[in-house]
Parts: C-alpha cells; structure tokens; sequence
C-alpha cells in the first residue's frame, strides 16, 4: 500500500519551500571535512579595555615589592604616639585616581 505525500498544510498552504528550508538549516549545522560547524565561530578572543587596564596594573604591581616595610614601620610608630593624622584631600584623590585606572 502507499501513501500520497500531501505537500500541503493547514489551511491549504504550499510547505514545501519551508520543509526545504527546515534541511538546509539542519545540514548547515552539520560539521565540515575539517570538522568545523558552519557559521559558528572559532578561537576567537575579545579583551576589553577594563582586562586591558588591569593587566597593565598588574604588571606594575608584579616588580613592586608586596610590603614596604619602612612605611608600615613608620604608620605604626605614628599610630601608637597618637600621630597619625589623614589626609582627607589626599585619600580622595588616591581613590579618583584608583577609579580611573581601573575604569
């Protein structure tokens, strides 16, 4: 027994471009020779200035020396003589300062 293949749809509509369409979609997403996939990209890498800046940061930071034993000595004796006094001005412009590098 066989059956009529009926390339219409609801309502009476021709389908048959849309069932075409439907297995050009599904062989593009099939792996090539190479074994790549069409339309897909690749080993691609983006940095954004914020990785960029960071990197420089860090880079700076890496032949710096993690403690300055000399000022932490300094801040201490300050400190326990009751010396210490911040710079309010100072410290914000650090932080500003901060900001934009990071930014």
């Amino acid at each position: 027994m066989t059956d009529k293949v009926i390339t219409q749809g609801r309502n009476n509509l021709d389908i048959t471009h849309t069932r075409a369409r439907a297995v050009e979609v599904a062989q593009r997403g099939k792996p090539d020779e190479a074994g790549k996939q069409p339309g897909v990209a690749h080993d691609a890498v983006e940095l954004t200035s914020t990785v960029t800046n960071l990197r420089r940061i860090e880079a700076k930071l890496s032949v710096m020396p993690e403690i300055n034993q000399s000022r932490v000595d300094e801040i201490r004796q300050s400190l326990q003589s009751g010396t210490y006094q911040v710079n309010p001005e100072q410290l914000a412009q650090k932080m500003l300062q901060l900001d934009r590098e990071l930014a």
